[in-house]
Formats: structure tokens, C-alpha cells, sequence
């Protein structure tokens, strides 16, 4: 196994929809795995207003309506599903209302199906995460607004 035919094998499995792959040859093995990509930008969780020009009122609006936004993060690496099984519907959409305790998703950690509870009263803004997505630690989940 030479530099070049690494190389082009690391090139194509970035290319291809895979997303871990092993590789042994000649004695050597090779680990190749790709973390899921955001589907939204990163919002910081500061505690500063973004300063933002008089002339772009409406992005004001935007960024201050962010700045107040509940997040409702992952508690852990895994993957996210949105019900409890396929033929099941989600626990929660888009414009659900939910009170504390409610299920919100099913976050699966080495083989272990974990639920994620709401924590306070709140209505589901946007949902982050795509049934079937990995998902980071701390990653936004779900954008609420306190009830």
C-alpha cells in the first residue's frame, strides 16, 4: 500500500455517502470515519447582543430573535431519531406544544435507546436534527420558546 493509492482511497470515501470504512492490506489497516455535518450553523451561547447596523433593521430583528431563543441541545453523541420506531409518528413537529416530561426524541448511544424528556413547558420553534442524523454533544436539537 503506497502514499498515492491511500490517498486516492481517502479521496473517494470522502466523495462517497459512507460514513465509516476499514481497510486492510499488506499488514497495514486504515480507519476511516466521517462526523455528520450541520445541518444549521453554530449559535454561539453568549450572553453579549450582537451589534448589528442601523440600516439592516430587519437583520436586527433576525439576531435579537436568536439571542432569545431556547436551544435544546443534545446531552450526548448519537444518533437521532424522531419517534420511538418507523411506523410510529414523531414525538414532537414544528409548532408542538410539549409540557415537562414530554419525550422529544430518541437519542441511540451504543446500542442504548435513550430518551430525551423536555425539561419545562415550551413550544417546538425548529427542529434541527433530521431522523436518522448523528448528532453531536451539545449540538442544538430543537429551538423552543418558553411557555
Amino acid at each position: 500500500m503506497n502514499q498515492e493509492f491511500v490517498t486516492k482511497l481517502i479521496q473517494q470515501f470522502d466523495k462517497s455517502s459512507i460514513f465509516s470504512m476499514d481497510f486492510a492490506a499488506d499488514g497495514i489497516s486504515l480507519s476511516l470515519k466521517k462526523g455528520p455535518v450541520p445541518a444549521e450553523p453554530h449559535i454561539k451561547d453568549n450572553q453579549t447582543p450582537l451589534k448589528a447596523s442601523v440600516a439592516e433593521p430587519l437583520e436586527k430583528q433576525t439576531v435579537t430573535a436568536i439571542e432569545k431563543a431556547d436551544f435544546i441541545k443534545s446531552p450526548i453523541v448519537g444518533t437521532f431519531y424522531k419517534s420511538p420506531s418507523p411506523d410510529t409518528p414523531a414525538y414532537v413537529q414544528e409548532g408542538s406544544t410539549v409540557k415537562a416530561g414530554q419525550p422529544l426524541c430518541i437519542l441511540e448511544a451504543m446500542k442504548m435507546m435513550n430518551t430525551l424528556e423536555a425539561e419545562y413547558d415550551c413550544k417546538i420553534e425548529k427542529v434541527f436534527a433530521a431522523n436518522g442524523d448523528l448528532v453531536e454533544f451539545n449540538q442544538p436539537l430543537f429551538q423552543v420558546s418558553r411557555i
